[in-house]
């Protein structure tokens, strides 16, 4: 391995925060790293990450692309990377391109999902695909490495020639630090207190943590709640995330307040590993994901899972095994899940454990930040590190 150490920068937008895990990973693995958002960089400074903002939109706007493509250019001309890695839909498609104006060796960029584009068959949606796959053929030709995080979406690009051969590459999400989710779990007097507080006592808890936008399945999981609570007494419906300003997949805040009856709206919250203690079951009807992250948290901390058989979604939820599949857009058949599950304490034990296995045993912190690293080596023409060389390395890593 080079001993000179390489610098990798992750660039995304608001929620970049959720990458510190993989960053904090890849530095024990011996590279310098930083990130490049829009958020502000509280959460990086606090483990003396180097982090820096730009301005990004996340709808069309040409001035505001402009700044966001100037602002990138004169960071990687400044700093010089070794690495730029570009997560989310606009940075995955922005920053190679800047990258390589900017002279930056390695290129990579990770398809976190297709989204709204894909998921929905309106005239708008299929009027952009072919200006999406046109952007994203330009920022693939950019890019060194193309990374997905399912199947189906490498599969779609090769097929429309998105993605130049051989530059591709498949992770299976960007890590969950099991261990740190563990940790941050309350104890069971703490977690009596937080139930009292939500009015969760003597209640089976079903929870959903999304950005509230339609695409999320929101809008079903409020109608199944409400057939549920119909049917069963004892069941609390939470529903946690931020209110979105994207237009027409927007969820208007008169949709949730109208269901307040059934589900407990509790905005946004820190405290996901708490949340997630307290419930019985977790549920993501969404259209189509990258690798839902929130899915995965969900599964760590041993929850049966329900969600759509769908890309993103099916990777994580083996169908009868460590949860449910339901068809995407349809409140009655997540209803009927719902309510299976929540008759049959034993299936919801059997199945939130089989989710803790598959999680620990293909989604963690560990597998994914080593395949990034062989990515990463492989990006800036290096050779490719074995298993039992990344172990060594860490080991010297740490010894040092």
């Amino acid at each position: 391995m080079n001993t000179v150490p390489k610098t990798i920068w992750h660039v995304g937008g608001e929620d970049i925060r959720f990458r510190i895990p993989l960053l904090l990973a890849l530095r024990d693995r011996g590279f310098n790293v930083g990130a490049v958002g829009s958020e502000n960089g509280d959460a990086f400074a606090n483990h003396q990450i180097p982090y820096y903002r730009y301005t990004l939109e996340r709808e069309i706007n040409a001035l505001a692309d402009i700044q966001t493509r100037t602002q990138l250019f004169n960071l990687f001309s400044k700093y010089k990377p070794d690495v730029v890695h570009g997560f989310d839909t606009k940075p995955a498609m922005i920053t190679p391109i800047v990258a390589m104006k900017a002279k930056i060796p390695g290129r990579v960029r990770t398809i976190n999902g297709m989204g709204y584009i894909f998921s929905s068959n309106s005239p708008l949606a299929l009027t952009l695909r072919p200006i999406y796959r046109y952007l994203q053929r330009k920022a693939s030709a950019a890019a060194g490495i193309t990374v997905f995080q399912n199947l189906d979406d490498r599969e779609y690009f090769r097929k429309h020639k998105m993605v130049k051969d051989g530059c591709d590459d498949l992770v299976l999400g960007s890590g969950i630090d099991i261990e740190q989710l563990i940790k941050n779990r309350p104890n069971p007097e703490q977690l009596a207190v937080i139930r009292q507080e939500l009015g969760l006592e003597r209640q089976l808890v079903v929870t959903m943590i999304a950005r509230l936008v339609v695409s999320k399945g929101v809008m079903e999981y409020l109608d199944a709640a409400k057939i549920v609570c119909q049917q069963m007494q004892g069941v609390k419906f939470i529903l946690i995330g931020p209110f979105s300003s994207e237009g027409r997949q927007a969820v208007p805040i008169e949709a949730v307040q109208q269901q307040a009856k059934f589900v407990s709206y509790l905005g946004i919250r820190n405290d996901i590993s708490t949340l997630l203690s307290l419930s019985d079951l977790f549920v993501l009807p969404s259209y189509r994901e990258g690798m839902s992250r929130v899915l995965l948290e969900a599964g760590a901390m041993e929850l049966p899972l329900i969600t759509t058989n769908t890309p993103g979604c099916k990777d994580v939820v083996q169908d009868g095994w460590n949860g449910l599949l339901v068809p995407p857009r349809n409140a009655k058949a997540l209803a009927t899940a719902i309510l299976q599950l929540l008759k049959s304490k034993d299936q919801r034990i059997l199945m939130g454990t089989r989710s803790g296995i598959h999680v620990r045993e293909n989604f963690s912190l560990k597998k994914v930040a080593d395949s990034y690293t062989n990515i990463y080596y492989r990006a800036l023409g290096l050779p490719h590190l074995e298993q039992h060389q990344l172990n060594k390395f860490r080991n010297e890593v740490n010894y040092l």
